[in-house]
């Protein structure tokens, strides 16, 4: 079975270590999550529930994804029936634009493929720039039109 942590052999060597969150990494996610999300909340006029993202934390497979030993984003996942749903891709400010999230989705992918699931699922706000990143990968807008038309889109690409 794959597991997210293992560095695959077949795929070029990579600067980026992924490996699975403990409970004391959750005060690192809920900042790195709130510091990069708090802007569209703020300007969707949304409030930041740390008790709903505590509790997410709860039901998700949760990794840290680190260069060098430190801590610079963070995967969250879980499984839903023939999908795997990408709860979060976050990466910190200075470390954006280096293939980190490119690797996580591409991580994602892999592990789907492999539990035998038949898509990958997200949702990205509108005005966040990930959104082309998403498209690159081959992710497109899903689910009912009146659900696309908030702030948030839902996302979802075949595996």
């Amino acid at each position: 079975m794959f597991d997210p942590t293992d560095a695959p052999s077949t795929y070029a060597p990579s600067p980026f270590h992924l490996r699975r969150a403990s409970l004391s990494d959750f005060a690192f996610a809920e900042s790195l999550t709130r510091t990069n999300m708090g802007h569209y909340y703020e300007r969707h006029r949304l409030t930041w529930r740390a008790d709903l993202f505590l509790a997410s934390w709860r039901e998700s497979e949760n990794f840290i994804l680190e260069v060098d030993n430190e801590p610079i984003g963070l995967l969250r996942l879980t499984e839903e029936d023939d999908s795997l749903h990408i709860r979060d891709v976050q990466i910190a400010e200075g470390h954006r634009g280096r293939g980190a999230g490119t690797f996580l989705l591409q991580t994602s992918h892999r592990w789907a493929r492999e539990r035998g699931l038949r898509e990958l699922q997200l949702r990205v706000f509108v005005d966040n720039p990930a959104a082309r990143l998403y498209l690159r990968m081959g992710y497109r807008v899903a689910g009912p039109r009146f659900a696309q038309l908030g702030p948030i889109r839902h996302m979802a690409r075949r595996v």
